[in-house]
């Protein structure tokens, strides 16, 4: 047999030969010694892949070897027989290329030559173009991933993920399936579902002296790399974003649809993008099991963080105001915010001081406040949220809004950039004075509000009667800024207080 006899025997040889490398993942040991790769499976069975017979490893082989010969032609050779301690196995062969030319490795080197990732979006919006259209897809068939998914992570979590983040993930997900299901219908329908690749990760694309190929096309189930094709594009956008690159994702995304592939809008690839970051969350925790696999999990408790910001990006509301009063709360919630967003937090303190040359701890003079410098600090604030939405896709502001003038400025500077809401902090006075009074022998406070200034800007508070109802939340804020934060986001879901 050409493949294991040149690598000098069998897999449980090349463990012990001198210079041999070994990979492993959840389902399989790669052994790469000279210029050749053999992938063994191993006998493992989990709710969504069955390889523990010789029987199904052999057959899966065989479909791995056929699978990738589109998007990486020459790399994958054949299957071989190899003789294991408990019988006869097989290894797929492999051409051997060097990690360091894998997108993932490139990106965090710093090494993407200009044009590269242009053409990875152009090729993958062809390889979409011409994958078998399946007839399937839809509104159920989205939620049912999602849900089917949760469910299988849910029996995987531990102290360090608990059950209330991985709902805080799947909510938001299940909230925009069924708001968004004319539009997950309407895909399903021109033919958005194909059979794509299931497991299009930088790690996975690799670019050398050969030019641009994608390895590891997904073989164990069709259904699982049958997908809307927007979903199929969200792993690779998901897995760049979960390394630190989010304009090498969007450059991706840009070149898919200038090449005139169809992922829906930023909304419907955000969904998808969560959804894949849950999946790829699970199959750490799933490694994480295995003996080596501990680093996995640290993985698994970042992707699901990354999936919850995703999730973000479905909600309607792209800008939250954080209002209210002084001493309410409004910096922590907002702090809290901007952290599980992943999107700058914008404060009406800060601003104002900047305007004057002021550092934020600073204390302004009373100018500072009157109300033509008032309005100016609104009008910033405005059109410095529209600049994060299109940069960033959203952003928190942080600002007292108490009078209808300055809400009419911010709206008016924002120019219709994206859905707003307002979450308005409320605490009992009484509580407001005692933050007010607590925080004014603390040097690094940005507000210079102290409890004289606090109590009359509460009682000229002007309600925002002009703000629908659906975009004005009133929240308690005498709890932590988490759970406040929590209840936000399940309002918004429409889950209710």
């Amino acid at each position: 047999m050409t493949g294991p006899q040149t690598a000098a025997g069998p897999p449980a040889d090349l463990e012990r030969l001198p210079g041999v490398e070994i990979r492993e993942t959840h389902a399989s040991r790669v052994y790469l010694y000279g210029d050749r790769a053999y992938k063994l499976r191993k006998p493992v069975r989990f709710p969504f892949l069955d390889q523990s017979t010789p029987q199904a490893r052999r057959a899966l082989a065989l479909e791995e070897v056929r699978l990738n010969q589109q998007l990486a032609p020459g790399t994958y050779l054949g299957v071989r027989p190899v003789d294991r301690p408990d019988g006869e196995d097989v290894v797929v062969e492999m051409r051997r290329f060097d990690e360091a030319d894998t997108l993932a490795c490139r990106v965090a080197d710093g090494r993407v030559a200009p044009g590269t990732l242009r053409d990875l979006g152009a090729r993958l919006a062809r390889f979409h173009a011409g994958c078998a259209r399946t007839g399937t897809g839809g509104v159920r068939a989205a939620l049912g991933r999602v849900q089917a998914n949760a469910a299988e992570l849910a029996e995987l979590l531990g102290p360090d993920l608990t059950a209330a983040e991985l709902w805080a993930v799947a909510r938001p997900l299940e909230a925009f399936a069924l708001r968004r299901a004319a539009t997950l219908q309407g895909r399903a329908v021109a033919g958005a579902w194909r059979e794509g690749h299931g497991d299009l990760r930088a790690d996975h694309v690799v670019v050398d002296a050969g030019g641009l190929r994608i390895v590891d096309r997904l073989e164990f189930d069709v259904s699982l790399r049958t997908d809307d094709v927007g979903c199929d594009l969200a792993f690779l956008l998901m897995d760049l974003e979960s390394r630190g690159a989010g304009e090498a994702a969007a450059e991706v995304l840009d070149a898919y649809r200038g090449a005139g592939g169809d992922p829906g809008d930023d909304a419907l690839v955000a969904f998808w993008s969560a959804y894949r970051a849950t999946v790829s969350a699970k199959v750490a925790l799933l490694r994480a099991r295995q003996p080596g696999g501990e680093a996995a999990r640290e993985r698994a408790v970042a992707l699901v963080a990354l999936a919850r910001r995703l999730a973000w990006r479905t909600r309607t509301a792209r800008i939250v105001v954080v209002c209210g009063p002084p001493a309410a709360g409004k910096s922590t919630l907002a702090a809290e915010l901007g952290r599980r967003r992943g999107v700058p937090v914008l404060s009406s303190d800060v601003v104002r001081k900047a305007a004057g040359g002021l550092a934020a701890t600073q204390r302004a003079p009373a100018e500072a406040y009157s109300a033509a410098a008032s309005l100016h600090v609104y009008e910033e604030l405005g059109a410095r949220a529209a600049a994060a939405l299109a940069f960033h896709g959203g952003a928190v502001v942080d600002a007292t809004m108490g009078a209808a003038a300055s809400r009419a400025a911010f709206a008016d500077a924002l120019r219709g950039a994206g859905p707003v809401v307002f979450a308005q902090c409320s605490v009992p006075a009484a509580e407001a004075d005692r933050r007010a009074r607590a925080r004014l022998g603390d040097a690094a406070r940005v507000s210079d509000a102290g409890p004289q200034i606090a109590a009359a800007l509460r009682e000229r508070w002007e309600p925002l009667d002009e703000v629908g109802a659906s975009a004005h939340v009133v929240l308690r804020a005498d709890r932590p800024a988490g759970a406040t934060a929590d209840e936000l986001e399940r309002r918004l879901d429409g889950g209710g207080a």
